[in-house]
Protein backbone atom coordinates (compact mmCIF):
# COMPACT_ATOMS: atom_id res chain seq x y z
CA UNK A 1 0.00 0.00 0.00
CA UNK A 2 1.19 3.51 -1.09
CA UNK A 3 1.94 5.85 1.70
CA UNK A 4 -0.56 9.10 1.55
CA UNK A 5 0.50 11.78 -0.02
CA UNK A 6 -1.93 14.66 -1.48
CA UNK A 7 -2.85 13.61 -4.79
CA UNK A 8 -4.35 16.53 -7.33
CA UNK A 9 -4.35 17.32 -11.50
CA UNK A 10 -0.59 16.79 -12.47
CA UNK A 11 1.02 14.95 -10.31
CA UNK A 12 2.64 12.10 -11.32
CA UNK A 13 4.31 8.58 -9.42
CA UNK A 14 3.50 5.45 -7.83
CA UNK A 15 1.05 7.06 -5.43
CA UNK A 16 -1.11 8.19 -8.70
CA UNK A 17 -0.50 4.56 -10.32
CA UNK A 18 -1.92 2.92 -7.07
CA UNK A 19 -4.71 5.63 -6.91
CA UNK A 20 -5.28 4.69 -10.84
CA UNK A 21 -4.93 0.92 -10.04
CA UNK A 22 -7.80 1.12 -7.36
CA UNK A 23 -9.81 3.13 -9.21
CA UNK A 24 -9.72 0.70 -12.39
CA UNK A 25 -11.00 -1.97 -9.90
CA UNK A 26 -13.11 -0.26 -8.49
CA UNK A 27 -14.77 -0.01 -11.92
CA UNK A 28 -14.03 3.74 -12.90
CA UNK A 29 -13.12 3.98 -16.77
CA UNK A 30 -9.65 5.90 -17.19
CA UNK A 31 -9.11 4.90 -20.64
CA UNK A 32 -5.03 5.50 -21.46
CA UNK A 33 -4.42 7.28 -17.57
CA UNK A 34 -5.04 4.04 -15.88
CA UNK A 35 -1.48 2.92 -16.86
CA UNK A 36 0.50 6.48 -17.25
CA UNK A 37 0.47 6.93 -13.37
CA UNK A 38 0.08 10.89 -14.18
CA UNK A 39 -2.79 12.37 -13.01
CA UNK A 40 -4.75 14.06 -16.30
CA UNK A 41 -8.36 14.77 -16.87
CA UNK A 42 -9.94 11.25 -16.82
CA UNK A 43 -8.52 10.43 -13.29
CA UNK A 44 -9.82 13.50 -11.93
CA UNK A 45 -13.11 12.89 -13.42
CA UNK A 46 -13.24 9.39 -11.86
CA UNK A 47 -12.24 10.94 -8.64
CA UNK A 48 -14.90 13.05 -8.76
CA UNK A 49 -17.53 10.51 -9.23
CA UNK A 50 -15.83 8.62 -6.46
CA UNK A 51 -16.42 10.69 -3.95
CA UNK A 52 -19.85 11.25 -4.79
CA UNK A 53 -20.32 7.75 -4.97
CA UNK A 54 -18.95 7.49 -1.43
CA UNK A 55 -20.79 10.43 0.06
CA UNK A 56 -17.58 12.42 0.11
CA UNK A 57 -17.38 16.35 -0.29
CA UNK A 58 -17.19 16.81 -3.92
CA UNK A 59 -13.60 17.75 -5.54
CA UNK A 60 -10.89 15.89 -8.10
CA UNK A 61 -8.09 15.82 -5.58
CA UNK A 62 -7.11 13.11 -3.89
CA UNK A 63 -7.07 14.38 0.05
CA UNK A 64 -6.88 12.11 3.11
CA UNK A 65 -10.42 10.84 3.57
CA UNK A 66 -10.75 9.98 -0.14
CA UNK A 67 -7.33 8.11 -0.34
CA UNK A 68 -9.17 6.58 3.56
CA UNK A 69 -11.76 5.60 1.47
CA UNK A 70 -10.40 4.31 -1.71
CA UNK A 71 -8.40 1.79 0.74
CA UNK A 72 -11.07 0.38 2.35
CA UNK A 73 -12.99 -0.14 -1.19
CA UNK A 74 -10.53 -1.88 -2.47
CA UNK A 75 -9.85 -4.23 0.06
CA UNK A 76 -10.93 -7.73 -1.33
CA UNK A 77 -12.44 -10.23 0.58
CA UNK A 78 -9.75 -12.56 1.93
CA UNK A 79 -6.91 -10.08 1.42
CA UNK A 80 -6.67 -9.70 5.55
CA UNK A 81 -7.79 -11.10 8.71
CA UNK A 82 -10.50 -9.44 10.51
CA UNK A 83 -11.03 -9.32 13.82
CA UNK A 84 -12.39 -6.84 17.04
CA UNK A 85 -9.73 -3.85 17.58
CA UNK A 86 -10.13 -0.57 18.10
CA UNK A 87 -10.29 1.39 15.50
CA UNK A 88 -12.41 -1.21 13.73
CA UNK A 89 -11.37 -2.48 10.74
CA UNK A 90 -13.66 -1.07 7.92
CA UNK A 91 -14.12 -1.63 4.23
CA UNK A 92 -15.49 -3.85 1.41
CA UNK A 93 -14.42 -7.44 3.03
CA UNK A 94 -15.95 -6.24 5.93
CA UNK A 95 -18.89 -5.32 4.21
CA UNK A 96 -19.21 -8.54 2.35
CA UNK A 97 -18.54 -10.49 4.96
CA UNK A 98 -21.32 -9.04 6.78
CA UNK A 99 -23.26 -9.70 3.95
CA UNK A 100 -22.86 -13.33 3.59
CA UNK A 101 -23.30 -13.71 7.52
CA UNK A 102 -26.75 -11.91 7.25
CA UNK A 103 -27.59 -14.49 4.41
CA UNK A 104 -26.60 -17.89 6.37
CA UNK A 105 -28.55 -16.78 9.27
CA UNK A 106 -26.10 -14.85 11.79
CA UNK A 107 -27.79 -11.45 12.53
CA UNK A 108 -25.04 -9.17 11.57
CA UNK A 109 -25.92 -4.94 9.89
CA UNK A 110 -23.78 -4.35 6.70
CA UNK A 111 -22.49 -1.61 7.74
CA UNK A 112 -18.81 -2.29 6.40
CA UNK A 113 -17.45 -2.08 10.73
CA UNK A 114 -16.15 -5.32 11.98
CA UNK A 115 -17.48 -3.77 15.43
CA UNK A 116 -19.06 -6.52 18.61
CA UNK A 117 -21.97 -7.87 16.80
CA UNK A 118 -19.42 -8.60 13.42
CA UNK A 119 -17.71 -10.42 15.96
CA UNK A 120 -20.17 -12.40 17.58
CA UNK A 121 -21.98 -13.48 13.91
CA UNK A 122 -18.50 -14.34 13.19
CA UNK A 123 -18.11 -16.39 16.78
CA UNK A 124 -21.40 -18.43 15.72
CA UNK A 125 -20.90 -18.66 12.31
CA UNK A 126 -17.59 -20.70 13.39
CA UNK A 127 -19.46 -22.54 15.62
CA UNK A 128 -21.80 -23.80 12.61
CA UNK A 129 -19.47 -24.87 10.58
CA UNK A 130 -17.17 -26.81 12.89
CA UNK A 131 -14.23 -24.02 13.19
CA UNK A 132 -12.68 -22.98 16.10
CA UNK A 133 -14.72 -19.28 17.70
CA UNK A 134 -12.05 -16.89 18.09
CA UNK A 135 -14.23 -14.30 16.11
CA UNK A 136 -11.26 -14.00 14.22
CA UNK A 137 -11.80 -14.03 10.28
CA UNK A 138 -9.46 -15.66 8.97
CA UNK A 139 -8.36 -18.18 6.31
CA UNK A 140 -10.38 -21.35 7.58
CA UNK A 141 -13.28 -18.82 7.96
CA UNK A 142 -12.76 -17.42 4.73
CA UNK A 143 -12.61 -20.62 3.23
CA UNK A 144 -15.70 -21.85 4.87
CA UNK A 145 -17.72 -18.88 3.54
CA UNK A 146 -16.87 -19.23 -0.31
CA UNK A 147 -17.66 -22.38 -0.21
CA UNK A 148 -21.17 -21.61 0.80
CA UNK A 149 -21.01 -18.59 -1.83
CA UNK A 150 -23.70 -19.73 -3.60
CA UNK A 151 -26.20 -19.94 -0.52
CA UNK A 152 -25.11 -16.07 0.30
CA UNK A 153 -23.92 -14.14 -2.75
CA UNK A 154 -26.77 -11.74 -4.40
CA UNK A 155 -29.04 -13.00 -1.59
CA UNK A 156 -30.80 -10.57 0.79
CA UNK A 157 -30.10 -10.84 4.65
CA UNK A 158 -32.56 -13.36 6.34
CA UNK A 159 -35.62 -11.70 6.94
CA UNK A 160 -36.63 -13.92 9.45
CA UNK A 161 -39.28 -16.20 7.87
CA UNK A 162 -39.78 -19.39 8.13
CA UNK A 163 -40.51 -21.50 5.02
CA UNK A 164 -42.53 -24.32 4.59
CA UNK A 165 -41.67 -27.37 2.21
CA UNK A 166 -44.73 -29.43 0.35
CA UNK A 167 -45.47 -33.01 1.84
CA UNK A 168 -44.06 -34.82 -1.14
CA UNK A 169 -40.83 -33.06 -1.27
CA UNK A 170 -40.37 -33.91 2.56
CA UNK A 171 -41.28 -37.12 2.02
CA UNK A 172 -38.50 -37.71 -1.07
CA UNK A 173 -36.13 -36.31 1.36
CA UNK A 174 -36.74 -38.58 4.32
CA UNK A 175 -37.07 -41.64 2.10
CA UNK A 176 -33.16 -40.62 0.25
CA UNK A 177 -31.15 -39.46 2.96
CA UNK A 178 -30.21 -41.70 5.91
CA UNK A 179 -29.92 -39.93 9.89
CA UNK A 180 -29.14 -41.34 12.66
CA UNK A 181 -30.44 -39.36 15.64
CA UNK A 182 -29.56 -39.23 19.25
CA UNK A 183 -29.88 -37.16 22.34
CA UNK A 184 -27.03 -36.54 24.89
CA UNK A 185 -29.33 -35.94 27.76
CA UNK A 186 -32.78 -37.31 28.74
CA UNK A 187 -34.78 -33.97 26.87
CA UNK A 188 -32.61 -34.30 23.68
CA UNK A 189 -33.55 -37.99 23.44
CA UNK A 190 -37.16 -37.18 23.32
CA UNK A 191 -36.89 -34.73 20.63
CA UNK A 192 -34.69 -37.00 18.75
CA UNK A 193 -37.82 -39.48 19.04
CA UNK A 194 -40.16 -37.22 18.34
CA UNK A 195 -38.43 -36.60 15.47
CA UNK A 196 -38.00 -39.93 14.31
CA UNK A 197 -41.79 -40.23 14.72
CA UNK A 198 -42.69 -37.30 12.68
CA UNK A 199 -40.26 -38.55 9.94
CA UNK A 200 -41.98 -41.53 10.08
CA UNK A 201 -45.46 -40.22 10.08
CA UNK A 202 -44.84 -38.80 6.76
CA UNK A 203 -43.24 -41.35 4.89
CA UNK A 204 -43.63 -45.25 6.23
CA UNK A 205 -40.32 -45.59 4.04
CA UNK A 206 -38.35 -42.69 6.33
CA UNK A 207 -34.63 -43.58 7.02
CA UNK A 208 -34.69 -41.10 10.06
CA UNK A 209 -34.05 -43.19 12.96
CA UNK A 210 -33.36 -41.99 16.66
CA UNK A 211 -30.51 -44.15 17.86
CA UNK A 212 -28.21 -44.20 21.32
CA UNK A 213 -24.66 -44.87 19.16
CA UNK A 214 -24.17 -47.38 21.52
CA UNK A 215 -27.04 -49.19 19.85
CA UNK A 216 -26.43 -48.91 16.67
CA UNK A 217 -22.95 -48.41 13.57
CA UNK A 218 -24.51 -46.12 11.28
CA UNK A 219 -22.47 -47.01 7.52
CA UNK A 220 -20.52 -44.00 6.01
CA UNK A 221 -23.62 -42.88 4.03
CA UNK A 222 -25.52 -42.00 7.16
CA UNK A 223 -25.52 -38.49 8.70
CA UNK A 224 -25.33 -38.44 12.41
CA UNK A 225 -27.18 -35.67 14.35
CA UNK A 226 -26.36 -35.16 18.14
CA UNK A 227 -28.69 -33.79 20.21
CA UNK A 228 -27.75 -31.60 23.39
CA UNK A 229 -30.07 -29.41 25.42
CA UNK A 230 -26.94 -28.92 27.89
CA UNK A 231 -25.00 -26.59 26.19
CA UNK A 232 -22.30 -27.03 23.41
CA UNK A 233 -19.68 -29.60 24.19
CA UNK A 234 -16.67 -28.23 24.73
CA UNK A 235 -14.47 -31.48 24.27
CA UNK A 236 -16.36 -31.90 20.45
CA UNK A 237 -14.20 -32.41 17.50
CA UNK A 238 -13.84 -28.06 15.91
CA UNK A 239 -13.85 -29.90 12.43
CA UNK A 240 -17.86 -31.06 13.63
CA UNK A 241 -20.13 -28.35 12.73
CA UNK A 242 -22.15 -27.13 15.36
CA UNK A 243 -25.67 -25.77 14.56
CA UNK A 244 -27.00 -23.68 17.70
CA UNK A 245 -31.12 -23.85 17.93
CA UNK A 246 -32.23 -20.32 19.19
CA UNK A 247 -34.54 -18.61 17.11
CA UNK A 248 -36.92 -20.66 14.60
CA UNK A 249 -36.12 -17.69 12.41
CA UNK A 250 -32.77 -18.67 11.96
CA UNK A 251 -32.66 -22.87 12.27
CA UNK A 252 -33.66 -23.02 8.59
CA UNK A 253 -30.01 -21.55 7.27
CA UNK A 254 -28.07 -22.68 10.47
CA UNK A 255 -29.02 -25.94 9.71
CA UNK A 256 -28.26 -25.68 5.59
CA UNK A 257 -24.96 -24.13 6.51
CA UNK A 258 -23.91 -27.24 8.65
CA UNK A 259 -25.07 -29.88 5.98
CA UNK A 260 -23.46 -28.43 3.12
CA UNK A 261 -20.15 -27.86 5.61
CA UNK A 262 -20.38 -31.65 6.80
CA UNK A 263 -20.71 -33.02 3.37
CA UNK A 264 -17.43 -32.37 3.17
CA UNK A 265 -16.32 -33.82 6.46
CA UNK A 266 -17.89 -36.70 8.62
CA UNK A 267 -21.00 -36.64 8.28
CA UNK A 268 -21.82 -35.48 11.64
CA UNK A 269 -23.43 -32.65 13.18
CA UNK A 270 -24.14 -31.57 16.85
CA UNK A 271 -27.27 -29.28 17.45
CA UNK A 272 -27.45 -27.42 20.87
CA UNK A 273 -31.18 -27.03 21.47
CA UNK A 274 -31.47 -23.43 23.12
CA UNK A 275 -34.94 -22.10 21.69
CA UNK A 276 -37.03 -20.28 24.57
CA UNK A 277 -40.64 -20.65 24.37
CA UNK A 278 -43.54 -19.15 25.64
CA UNK A 279 -46.49 -20.66 28.07
CA UNK A 280 -49.96 -21.70 26.60
CA UNK A 281 -52.93 -22.80 27.44
CA UNK A 282 -52.85 -26.11 26.61
CA UNK A 283 -49.55 -27.10 28.60
CA UNK A 284 -51.09 -25.10 32.12
CA UNK A 285 -52.53 -28.90 33.47
CA UNK A 286 -49.07 -30.66 32.79
CA UNK A 287 -47.13 -27.61 34.15
CA UNK A 288 -49.24 -28.04 37.08
CA UNK A 289 -48.97 -31.80 37.75
CA UNK A 290 -44.49 -31.36 36.62
CA UNK A 291 -44.20 -28.67 39.24
CA UNK A 292 -42.97 -25.96 36.86
CA UNK A 293 -44.51 -22.32 35.38
CA UNK A 294 -42.06 -22.27 32.86
CA UNK A 295 -41.39 -23.64 29.29
CA UNK A 296 -37.88 -22.88 28.54
CA UNK A 297 -35.45 -25.63 27.11
CA UNK A 298 -32.87 -26.22 29.56
CA UNK A 299 -29.81 -23.64 28.72
CA UNK A 300 -27.07 -25.38 30.70
CA UNK A 301 -26.85 -22.85 33.71
CA UNK A 302 -30.12 -22.76 35.24
CA UNK A 303 -30.85 -26.29 35.03
CA UNK A 304 -33.93 -25.71 36.31
CA UNK A 305 -36.69 -25.27 33.19
CA UNK A 306 -38.64 -27.70 32.14
CA UNK A 307 -40.69 -27.30 28.60
CA UNK A 308 -44.00 -29.02 28.34
CA UNK A 309 -44.36 -32.02 25.28
CA UNK A 310 -45.93 -29.26 23.13
CA UNK A 311 -42.71 -27.35 23.25
CA UNK A 312 -40.94 -30.99 22.85
CA UNK A 313 -42.81 -31.15 19.91
CA UNK A 314 -42.34 -27.65 18.72
CA UNK A 315 -38.91 -27.92 18.47
CA UNK A 316 -39.15 -32.01 16.75
CA UNK A 317 -41.05 -30.20 13.85
CA UNK A 318 -38.65 -27.30 13.36
CA UNK A 319 -35.22 -28.81 13.51
CA UNK A 320 -37.02 -31.75 11.04
CA UNK A 321 -38.73 -29.20 8.56
CA UNK A 322 -35.35 -27.70 8.81
CA UNK A 323 -33.50 -30.85 8.06
CA UNK A 324 -36.06 -31.47 4.59
CA UNK A 325 -35.62 -28.05 3.76
CA UNK A 326 -31.42 -28.25 3.57
CA UNK A 327 -32.23 -31.44 1.65
CA UNK A 328 -34.65 -30.12 -1.23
Amino acid sequence: MTDFTHIELGSSGLAVKDVQARLALLGYDLADEAVQAVFGSLTASAIAAFRRDANLPEGEDVDLETWNALVDETFAFGNRLLYLRLPHFHGRDVFTLQTALAALGFSCIADGIFGAHTEQAVREFQLNAGLSNDGIAGHSTFSAINRLRHAWEGKSPLRYETRALGFARAAEVLERIPICIYGTDELARRIAGRISNLAMATTQASRVTSVQPTEQTPDDSSLMIKLTTVGPATSEPTSIPLVIYDSDETINARMATALDLAATGKHRIVVFIAIVFSNNDADKEYEKNAGSSSCRISDGISGNALPSPSDEQHAAIALLDALCLSFS
